[in-house]
C-alpha cells in the first residue's frame, strides 16, 4: 500500500528508474548524438589539428618540452584534463620559460596560450551547439577561465616530486585526485551553459551526486582512450581532439539531460 502511494505521488520514478544512467548508457547516448551531428566534429579536430602542429614546433625549437613516452612505457597513463582537449604529446613546463630571453619567452609562452585558446573555442562551439542547438562563442571568457584553472591546477600536482616517488603511498593521493576530477566532471559544461567557473565548480557536487561511480567509470574510460590513442605516432593528437574530446562534450552534455529527465536538475544557472 505504501508503495503504491509512493508511485503515486511521484509519477516520474518509474521512468527514472527505467532509464538509469550508466556508463554504457553515456557512451550510446554521446556517441548516438555525434553519429546523428558529424558536424560536432569538427571543432575539436580543427583543435587537434592545431594542437599537433603546436607538437611539431616545441620539437623543434630550443625551449625544453616534456615529449609523451607511447605505450611502450609499463605505466598505464590516464590522459584526462577535467574537461574535454585533444591530448598533446609535449607538454611545456612552465618552469622553463624563466629565464628566457624576450623572444622565447614569447615565443614559448605565445603556443602555450594558443593552445589553451583553441581547446576552449572548439569546447565552446561544441557545447553550445549540444545545448543550443546552434554553436556561438557566448561563454568563451568564462571558458577560458575554468580551462586556465584546471591546466594550472594539473601542472601543479604534476610538478610536485614527492607525489611522484610515493610508490604505493601514491595510491592515497590519487584516490583523492580521481574523486575531485568526479566531482568537476560537469563543470565544463555548466561553464558553457552560462554559469561562471566559480559557480561551476560550486554546483558539479550536486549535479554528480547518485551518480560518482558512473562518471568514475567514464573518465577512466576517456582517459584510457586518449592514452592509447595519443601514444600514435603524428596522428595522435590530432584523432584525440577529433574523437575522445567531442565524446567526451557529448557524455556532459548526456548528464544533463538525465537529469532533467528524472527532474532532479536545478533551477536555471546564476551568471
Amino acid at each position: 500500500m505504501d508503495s503504491d502511494s509512493d508511485s503515486d505521488t511521484n509519477p516520474d520514478s518509474k521512468d527514472t528508474d527505467q532509464h538509469n544512467w550508466s556508463v554504457e548508457a553515456a557512451f550510446l547516448a554521446a556517441g548516438s548524438r555525434l553519429h546523428s551531428n558529424p558536424a560536432l566534429l569538427i571543432p575539436f579536430a580543427l583543435a587537434g589539428f592545431i594542437l599537433a602542429v603546436i607538437d611539431t614546433m616545441r620539437r623543434h625549437d630550443p625551449i625544453p618540452v616534456l615529449e609523451y613516452g607511447g605505450l611502450e612505457q609499463a605505466t598505464i597513463h590516464l590522459e584526462y584534463a577535467g574537461y574535454p582537449t585533444a591530448a598533446g604529446q609535449t607538454t611545456l613546463p612552465l618552469e622553463a620559460l624563466v629565464g628566457l630571453e624576450l623572444p622565447y619567452l614569447v615565443w614559448g609562452g605565445g603556443l602555450y596560450v594558443l593552445s589553451l585558446l583553441a581547446v576552449s573555442a572548439a569546447s565552446v562551439l561544441t557545447f553550445t551547439a549540444l545545448l543550443d542547438g546552434e554553436a556561438h562563442f557566448g561563454p568563451l571568457r568564462s571558458y577560458v577561465g575554468l580551462v586556465v584553472g584546471l591546466d594550472l591546477g594539473y601542472r601543479l600536482l604534476s610538478s610536485v616530486e614527492f607525489l611522484q616517488n610515493m610508490g604505493l603511498l601514491g595510491i592515497v593521493p590519487l584516490v583523492l585526485i580521481l574523486f575531485v576530477l568526479v566531482l568537476l566532471f560537469p563543470a565544463p559544461g555548466l561553464v558553457a551553459a552560462g554559469a561562471s567557473p566559480w559557480t561551476a565548480i560550486r554546483r558539479s557536487g550536486a549535479v554528480v551526486r547518485g551518480e560518482r561511480w558512473t562518471v568514475l567509470g567514464l573518465v577512466l574510460l576517456l582517459g584510457i582512450c586518449a592514452w592509447v590513442l595519443s601514444s600514435i605516432p603524428l596522428a595522435g593528437t590530432f584523432l584525440t581532439g577529433a574523437l575522445i574530446a567531442p565524446l567526451h562534450a557529448a557524455m556532459i552534455v548526456s548528464l544533463f539531460e538525465y537529469r532533467r529527465t528524472g527532474e532532479r536538475f536545478w533551477a536555471p544557472l546564476e551568471p
